[in-house]
Protein backbone atom coordinates (compact mmCIF):
# COMPACT_ATOMS: atom_id res chain seq x y z
CA UNK A 1 0.00 0.00 0.00
CA UNK A 2 3.05 2.58 0.85
CA UNK A 3 4.77 1.52 -2.68
CA UNK A 4 3.31 4.47 -4.55
CA UNK A 5 4.51 6.92 -2.88
CA UNK A 6 8.43 5.32 -4.21
CA UNK A 7 6.76 4.81 -7.03
CA UNK A 8 7.11 1.26 -6.34
CA UNK A 9 10.14 1.19 -5.02
CA UNK A 10 11.82 -0.46 -1.61
CA UNK A 11 15.12 -0.26 -0.77
CA UNK A 12 16.66 -0.68 3.09
CA UNK A 13 19.92 1.84 3.50
CA UNK A 14 21.93 -1.26 3.97
CA UNK A 15 20.75 -2.15 0.20
CA UNK A 16 21.87 1.15 -0.77
CA UNK A 17 25.26 1.18 1.30
CA UNK A 18 25.95 -2.35 -1.03
CA UNK A 19 25.79 -0.68 -4.28
CA UNK A 20 27.55 2.33 -3.31
CA UNK A 21 30.19 -0.22 -1.72
CA UNK A 22 30.17 -1.56 -5.73
CA UNK A 23 30.60 1.59 -7.19
CA UNK A 24 33.91 2.03 -4.84
CA UNK A 25 35.19 -1.59 -5.91
CA UNK A 26 37.48 -1.90 -8.45
CA UNK A 27 37.61 -5.47 -8.32
CA UNK A 28 34.33 -6.40 -9.65
CA UNK A 29 33.85 -8.44 -13.04
CA UNK A 30 32.95 -7.07 -16.06
CA UNK A 31 30.35 -5.73 -17.56
CA UNK A 32 29.10 -4.79 -14.53
CA UNK A 33 32.09 -3.06 -13.64
CA UNK A 34 32.15 -1.03 -16.48
CA UNK A 35 28.14 -0.59 -15.84
CA UNK A 36 28.95 1.09 -12.54
CA UNK A 37 32.13 3.16 -14.14
CA UNK A 38 29.48 4.37 -17.07
CA UNK A 39 27.00 6.32 -14.28
CA UNK A 40 30.22 7.83 -12.92
CA UNK A 41 31.83 9.39 -16.38
CA UNK A 42 31.28 12.80 -16.44
CA UNK A 43 29.31 14.36 -19.55
CA UNK A 44 28.33 18.06 -18.18
CA UNK A 45 29.94 21.04 -15.76
CA UNK A 46 27.94 23.28 -14.25
CA UNK A 47 29.64 25.22 -11.49
CA UNK A 48 31.85 22.89 -9.33
CA UNK A 49 29.67 19.89 -9.92
CA UNK A 50 30.50 17.38 -12.55
CA UNK A 51 27.17 15.58 -14.16
CA UNK A 52 27.37 12.22 -15.25
CA UNK A 53 24.50 9.41 -15.97
CA UNK A 54 23.73 8.93 -12.49
CA UNK A 55 26.00 10.42 -9.85
CA UNK A 56 26.74 14.22 -9.76
CA UNK A 57 30.59 14.55 -8.86
CA UNK A 58 33.06 17.27 -7.36
CA UNK A 59 36.61 17.01 -6.97
CA UNK A 60 37.95 15.86 -3.38
CA UNK A 61 37.72 17.42 -1.18
CA UNK A 62 34.96 19.69 -1.40
CA UNK A 63 33.42 22.82 0.41
CA UNK A 64 29.95 22.06 2.38
CA UNK A 65 29.48 25.46 0.04
CA UNK A 66 30.08 23.94 -3.23
CA UNK A 67 27.32 20.91 -2.34
CA UNK A 68 24.83 23.46 -1.32
CA UNK A 69 25.44 25.37 -4.53
CA UNK A 70 25.55 22.14 -6.57
CA UNK A 71 22.14 20.75 -4.80
CA UNK A 72 20.09 24.18 -4.41
CA UNK A 73 16.95 25.07 -5.85
CA UNK A 74 18.42 27.51 -7.75
CA UNK A 75 20.54 24.77 -9.29
CA UNK A 76 17.57 22.82 -10.00
CA UNK A 77 14.55 25.15 -11.39
CA UNK A 78 16.51 27.96 -12.81
CA UNK A 79 18.71 27.25 -15.97
CA UNK A 80 22.38 26.82 -15.42
CA UNK A 81 25.15 27.50 -17.70
CA UNK A 82 26.91 24.24 -18.74
CA UNK A 83 29.61 23.14 -20.41
CA UNK A 84 29.60 19.93 -22.35
CA UNK A 85 33.27 17.77 -21.41
CA UNK A 86 34.44 16.54 -24.50
CA UNK A 87 35.74 14.12 -24.33
CA UNK A 88 33.55 13.27 -21.03
CA UNK A 89 36.04 12.63 -17.82
CA UNK A 90 36.48 9.63 -16.68
CA UNK A 91 35.34 8.50 -13.32
CA UNK A 92 37.82 9.99 -10.92
CA UNK A 93 39.09 8.33 -7.36
CA UNK A 94 39.49 11.64 -5.84
CA UNK A 95 35.82 12.77 -6.10
CA UNK A 96 33.02 12.94 -3.59
CA UNK A 97 30.23 11.00 -5.94
CA UNK A 98 26.74 12.49 -4.47
CA UNK A 99 22.65 12.12 -5.01
CA UNK A 100 19.53 13.41 -3.98
CA UNK A 101 16.39 12.47 -4.22
CA UNK A 102 12.36 12.83 -2.91
CA UNK A 103 9.30 11.75 -3.66
CA UNK A 104 5.92 12.39 -2.25
CA UNK A 105 7.19 12.64 1.31
CA UNK A 106 10.67 10.81 1.45
CA UNK A 107 13.68 11.91 1.04
CA UNK A 108 17.06 10.42 0.68
CA UNK A 109 20.99 11.41 0.37
CA UNK A 110 23.67 8.77 -0.75
CA UNK A 111 27.39 10.35 -1.37
CA UNK A 112 30.75 8.21 -1.26
CA UNK A 113 34.15 8.97 -2.17
CA UNK A 114 36.22 6.13 -3.52
CA UNK A 115 39.94 7.29 -2.47
CA UNK A 116 38.67 7.04 0.98
CA UNK A 117 36.47 4.32 0.72
CA UNK A 118 33.48 5.86 2.49
CA UNK A 119 29.56 6.77 1.98
CA UNK A 120 26.91 7.56 3.49
CA UNK A 121 23.20 6.56 3.11
CA UNK A 122 20.29 8.53 4.37
CA UNK A 123 16.87 7.60 4.22
CA UNK A 124 13.95 9.30 5.58
CA UNK A 125 10.40 8.32 5.95
CA UNK A 126 10.18 12.46 5.80
CA UNK A 127 11.38 14.71 3.05
CA UNK A 128 13.91 16.84 5.02
CA UNK A 129 15.33 19.81 2.74
CA UNK A 130 18.12 18.99 0.75
CA UNK A 131 20.33 21.78 2.46
CA UNK A 132 19.82 19.94 5.93
CA UNK A 133 20.47 16.30 4.52
CA UNK A 134 24.04 17.56 2.78
CA UNK A 135 24.92 19.37 5.81
CA UNK A 136 24.89 16.31 7.81
CA UNK A 137 26.24 14.39 5.15
CA UNK A 138 29.19 16.56 4.62
CA UNK A 139 29.57 16.65 8.30
CA UNK A 140 29.80 13.18 8.90
CA UNK A 141 32.19 12.16 6.10
CA UNK A 142 34.34 15.61 7.42
CA UNK A 143 34.67 13.61 10.41
CA UNK A 144 35.20 10.03 9.02
CA UNK A 145 37.98 11.54 6.57
CA UNK A 146 39.40 13.96 8.18
CA UNK A 147 38.85 16.51 5.83
CA UNK A 148 38.03 19.92 5.67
Amino acid sequence: MLDAQAYGLKSTAADVLTFVEANMNSTLDEPLSQALATTRTGYFEVGNMTQGLGWESYAYPVALEQLLAGNSLEMILEPNPVDRLTPPLAPRQQALYNKTGSTNGFGGYVAFVPSEQVGIVMLANRNYPNQARIEAAHHLLSELTEAP
